[in-house]
């Protein structure tokens, strides 16, 4: 059976029956509410016969790994995608259910459409399309559905952990069917500003904390175009971003204490080590020129860049498969965001690449959709992908 013959399988309608299905289970994080969408996705690949293991990445927040069995399973090829979604927000800035999955103008709409359980349906329903045509693949083909990517990559980590390998992986974010080897990273930096309560009539008295943070945000503004210089190929430039303030208890007292979160992305190859250190050096400076600066700076979390080569077989495979069912030579580029790549490329030693329905513009939004058109491609390009990768066996 050829891979022509196993896509023919495959059904618009079952994909965006099934991608509606997943939409409508809130699955949202914070607080991580993955359990019944995970137990919706075990069912599904029970059925089409996958060995399937679902197990606690966190307390009440299981992964579920599915395997489809070659005759050799030698090599394999992972898909992993989250069942995390963010939450939806106001709801009033939304002019569909959230979590209604509604089809309009070819496209389904809902919180997760687009980031990624849509992505998630196009590996089932490839996955399904395979089995259906009974071909038998030489290799394993994993698909890996985790929870927690929205908050700290943890169900990656123990997906890991737990000793799950692959010879080659798809993160299936959304990339609009481009292909991704690289991503920025991401460092989560809260920094403190200390000063002395006093009553608002005689702010004298006191030392205001918020004044002295502006001193710290000014020069972490002034820092942007310097970082900015720093670019990769791929992914473009490094950045700051000062995203949270917090301080003071109320309008009529000398603020006692303000703290910044800071989002400082990173780019492949340049050492997390800077971070902090600039930071440092950053408030260093200050306090020189203000003694009465009293400022602390904590990493709070870090999530490194990830790369691999262009030469890599994944790359060289994801971009035929793509090139088949679309016409059209994706290239390679650079994600913009951070991944689960990071967890697979870095501790796994696994080359992966970022590929998937839809568009990073659309996650985390309101009114998020996922183009439809995409959907019943990714799945094509998922089940040819598996072919190329896993040379069906002939006996």
């Amino acid at each position: 059976m050829s891979a022509t013959e196993a896509i023919a399988k495959i059904k618009e309608s079952d994909l965006v029956n099934l991608t509606r299905d997943l939409v409508r289970l809130r699955s949202i994080n914070p607080p991580g509410e993955e359990r019944e969408a995970a137990e919706f996705v075990a069912k599904w690949m029970r059925n089409l016969g996958l060995a399937v293991d679902m197990y606690e990445a966190l307390p009440g927040r299981p992964n579920v790994v599915g395997t489809l069995k070659g005759k050799s399973g030698n090599p394999v090829l992972m898909v992993n995608g989250h069942l995390d979604v963010v939450p939806e927000g106001d709801r009033a800035s939304w002019s569909v259910d959230p979590f209604g999955g509604e089809l309009k103008s070819g496209r389904l709409y809902g919180r997760g459409a687009n980031d990624m359980k849509g992505a998630i349906a196009s590996a089932l329903i490839a996955t399904k399309a395979i089995v259906e045509s009974g071909a038998e693949l030489d290799g394993d083909l994993m698909l890996a559905a985790v929870v927690d990517e929205e908050v700290s990559g943890a169900g990656t980590q123990r997906l890991v952990d737990k000793g799950y390998r692959a010879d080659m992986a798809v993160v299936a974010e959304p990339t609009e069917l481009k292909l991704h080897i690289a991503h920025k990273g991401l460092a989560r930096v809260e920094i403190v500003t200390k000063g002395k309560a006093a009553h608002g009539s005689n702010p004298r008295a006191g030392l205001n904390a918020i004044y002295k943070m502006s001193k710290v945000v000014s020069a972490l503004e002034a820092f942007l175009p310097e970082l900015e210089k720093r670019k990769h190929p791929l992914v473009g430039n490094c950045s700051i971003n000062v995203g949270t303030v917090q301080g003071g208890t109320k309008f009529n007292v000398v603020p006692d204490l303000c703290r910044i979160e800071v989002d400082r992305r990173l780019i492949p190859r340049e050492p997390p080590d800077n971070v902090g250190r600039e930071i440092s050096e950053i408030l260093t400076r200050l306090k020189s020129k203000d003694p009465e600066l009293e400022a602390e700076h904590n990493i709070m979390r870090m999530m490194e860049p990830a790369e691999i080569g262009a030469e890599e077989p994944i790359v060289k495979l994801a971009r035929k498969a793509v090139q088949k069912v679309t016409g059209v030579d994706p290239g390679i580029s650079g994600f913009m965001a951070t991944t689960d790549m990071r967890v697979l490329v870095n501790q796994a030693k696994i080359p992966t690449v970022i590929m998937g329905p839809g568009n990073l513009a659309q996650a985390h939004v309101a009114d998020e959709f996922v183009e439809i058109r995409q959907l019943v491609d990714a799945a094509k390009i998922y089940a040819h992908l598996a072919f190329l990768a896993l040379k069906p066996s002939k006996s």
